[in-house]
């Protein structure tokens, strides 16, 4: 069976109300609506972060992050924060799309999405085209400092022995937490990690109001690995450099949010490096 690793990402920011009062059971009850469920978490006075079944969920006091794969339906999600707040509670909503590997198979299209989308918020979209394809919906305007995400590397086509042990199954979390060597790079994190059977890995980890996050789906028809991150550029590039020497991608994009105080939101692609 085909899973789909090309994620979704619903990113919320809110105003007069702080979500981080909001108890588990509401975030699991959004997170259902997009077929998924929570799995661990993993929190401090600042942030919550919370492993899913298909990715993850970050929690700040006025901001959330919800990310899936597979074949859940976010954008359902979406809805039921919606009906659950007064529209004048969210500042901005972003609802983003990686190109699916068989899109054929997702439960919706981008299309359908803002459509629904726009039954309760009117916003922008933006589309890629090319080496990076995805599609992003924008309503309101994000508040200078407010936006976490600092950049997304993704990686396509992994190759050698790492890889096929994971896309074998019979690569263990110990050995799969010891070749990223995230602890390595980010000595100060928390992590929290799930190894999926029969194969599969995800890692959420935070510091603060600061996180990373890293999934891997080793499918043999689209092998994928992103690490999404709220640190800069210089931060993570030995990291970025790391993942590529260990997993050697076919294909690799980088991308990159800047948060502009005179244009507002930026989001840039770039192909990253390519190992030979």
């Amino acid at each position: 069976m085909f899973y789909e690793g090309t994620e979704k990402r619903l990113e919320i920011i809110t105003t007069e109300m702080n979500l981080l009062q909001l108890p588990d059971s509401f975030w699991q009850q959004m997170v259902e609506q997009a077929d998924a469920f929570i799995i661990s978490k993993i929190e401090n006075s600042q942030l919550k972060a919370y492993l899913l079944s298909e990715s993850s969920l970050f929690v700040w006091h006025n901001k959330l992050l919800l990310i899936t794969c597979g074949n859940t339906h976010l954008v359902k999600a979406a809805q039921f924060f919606q009906k659950q707040f007064d529209k004048r509670v969210i500042q901005s909503l972003l609802f983003h799309r990686h190109q699916a590997h068989l899109p054929e198979l997702q439960k919706s299209s981008f299309s359908q999405d803002t459509v629904l989308l726009k039954t309760h918020l009117q916003g922008k979209t933006k589309h890629w085209h090319g080496n990076y394809r995805g599609d992003l919906f924008l309503f309101g305007e994000t508040p200078t400092g407010a936006v976490k995400t600092k950049q997304i590397l993704m990686l396509h086509g992994l190759c050698g022995d790492f890889s096929c042990s994971l896309q074998s199954g019979s690569a263990s979390q110990q050995l799969i937490a010891s070749r990223l060597a995230v602890l390595g790079f980010f000595p100060c994190l928390r992590i929290d990690q799930f190894t999926f059977s029969p194969k599969g890995y995800s890692l959420n980890a935070l510091a603060g109001d600061q996180y990373l996050t890293l999934h891997i789906t080793p499918e043999k028809l689209s092998t994928y690995l992103s690490v999404e991150s709220s640190f800069e550029a210089q931060v993570m590039q030995p990291f970025n450099e790391h993942l590529h020497a260990l997993f050697r991608p076919q294909k690799s994009n980088l991308m990159s949010f800047i948060d502009d105080s005179d244009q507002g939101l930026k989001i840039t692609v770039s192909s990253a490096m390519r190992n030979p």
